[in-house]
């Protein structure tokens, strides 16, 4: 079996979002110390010397860099933080969750790109035995979209393990017969163009 994620892409998630996570700390310990300082100096200035010059640049540069800043935290917790975080705890519930071991055929890929719990997918079709119902016998498989596409032709006999309808495993069990001239049909078409 192929695992489509590996230990070290697992690993490499977790280390990106603490990476992540204590680079925004860092940027806020900047800026509420620079904060700090511009108001401890105005206000020295203010007590000690009655000068009053440098109060209302401080106070801008301060409610400049207070209001900068939240609002790159509100966009980096909105979007980039929160995606990997939703990413990380996929990888996680994927290991300790149940899987769904399986033999299918491969139908085909579908071109869009779908979210499902905040990370983004694109699908695959194919056909199996049906779970539940007796009418139903395909079904699509989600696959992470960084996850490169098998190179797969239709007919293609598949045993697969997913988690949450999300492919974990492979394993490619046949190829039709039909595949290898197709797939020479193809090189020959791209090496004319």
């Amino acid at each position: 079996m192929t695992n489509v994620f590996s230990d070290k892409e697992k690993a490499a998630a977790v280390r990106e979002k603490r990476l992540l996570f204590w680079t925004w700390f860092a940027v806020m310990v900047v800026v509420v110390a620079a904060v700090a300082a511009l108001t401890v100096t105005a206000t020295y200035r203010v007590s000690v010397h009655r000068d009053r010059s440098l109060t209302l640049p401080f106070g801008i540069i301060s409610a400049a860099l207070g209001i900068g800043f939240s609002c790159g935290s509100l966009f980096f917790f909105a979007i980039k933080y929160k995606l990997t975080r939703k990413y990380v705890k996929m990888l996680r519930e994927m290991d300790r969750g149940l899987k769904d071991k399986f033999d299918a055929t491969f139908i085909g890929y579908e071109d869009s790109v779908t979210m499902k719990d905040g990370v983004y997918f694109y699908s695959m079709s194919l056909k199996t035995k049906p779970l539940r119902r007796d009418d139903i016998d395909e079904r699509k498989l989600l696959v992470e979209h960084t996850v490169p596409k098998l190179p797969l032709c239709e007919g293609t006999k598949l045993r697969l393990v997913s988690h949450a309808n999300i492919l974990m495993a492979y394993e490619i069990l046949e190829t039709p017969a039909s595949a290898p001239v197709a797939a020479q049909n193809d090189l020959s078409s791209d090496t004319k163009q």
